[in-house]
């Protein structure tokens, strides 16, 4: 998991050159004006969705992790909070869902980490790594989720 801010997505490069080459020209044209969707970078290997929503309690949440996709969590306006969790000792909810790169665990507050996601900053959860995103008090979002395909990591 890294939990940093845009200005230092460049600092990443050696985990995935050829994402960070692309993210680093793109994120920054993306603002809480850009309309709801999917932009393909490289077809089936690494893609941008728009999301907007409304965050929810910690009580509703539940925690995912993805085999074959990591995920860039970005906010362009609001701010959530996102929970990381060892899954291990977590209670599995949903097994992994192949077609659908996912599984979901029950959220323990004792086992998860919060990290603040405002404008500006971002999180990367790495395959396996189970995170909560779109935590909050009730409050708007709109978000970018940046998913890069294992094959594009370098480790």
């Amino acid at each position: 998991m890294i939990y940093d801010t845009l200005n230092n997505l460049g600092s990443y490069l050696p985990l995935a050159p050829e994402a960070v080459k692309l993210l680093s020209k793109v994120l920054p044209d993306f603002s809480a004006d850009s309309p709801n969707g999917k932009t393909v970078l490289i077809e089936n290997k690494l893609f941008i969705l728009v999301q907007r929503y409304t965050t929810r309690s910690f009580a509703e949440s539940k925690i995912e992790t993805h085999s074959d996709f990591a995920d860039l969590q970005m906010l362009l306006a609001g701010n959530e909070y996102i929970g990381y969790a060892p899954v291990d000792k977590l209670e599995v909810l949903t097994p992994y869902q192949e077609q659908d790169d996912y599984a979901l665990f029950a959220a323990d507050e004792k086992k998860v980490t919060l990290l603040k996601l405002e404008p500006g900053n971002f999180a990367i959860f790495f395959p396996e790594e189970g995170h909560m995103p779109g935590c909050g008090d009730k409050s708007s979002v709109v978000k970018v989720v940046v998913k890069i395909h294992k094959s594009l990591l370098s480790f």
